[in-house]
């Protein structure tokens, strides 16, 4: 004989919806993590923090 528990279904429901959006915040925070970093490859990086500048005189 099965029992049917209105408070206990709900519970239910809402930790599966809790649960389902957890996991689509983490796919899209992983997603935005990568295509960031895929991005950031084609930067120039300049490691030199010195700049030369020289007096041009004419």
């Amino acid at each position: 004989m099965k029992v049917y528990d209105k408070e206990i279904y709900s519970k239910q429901e809402s930790i599966k919806t809790i649960a389902v959006v957890i996991i689509v915040f983490l796919l899209g925070f992983f997603a935005g993590y990568a295509a960031n970093a895929f991005n950031s490859e084609d930067e120039l990086k300049n490691t030199n923090s010195t700049y030369v500048e020289e007096d041009v005189q004419k």
